[in-house]
């Protein structure tokens, strides 16, 4: 991630759910979701204890998140 501070979709790995939260670098350079992950958990139907698979993709119009259930 190029930016300091910026946006992120998140979608499911169906397609069903897309979201676009708002993340944060730190000086570590880990980045930290700061809005929206709450509203992707709820429309995606997550659930706490379910083990789920995160893959970060780069496109041109920049960093997208997918979460597969498995």
């Amino acid at each position: 991630m190029d930016a300091n501070r910026g946006e992120l979709p998140i979608t499911t790995g169906d397609g069903t759910t897309t979201v676009t939260a708002c993340f944060i670098k730190g000086v570590d350079k880990r980045a930290t979701i700061t809005k929206g992950w709450s509203n992707f958990f709820r429309q995606a139907h997550m659930n706490k204890g379910q083990a789920y698979a995160f893959t970060f993709k780069c496109t041109s119009k920049g960093p997208h998140m997918i979460v597969y259930s498995i």
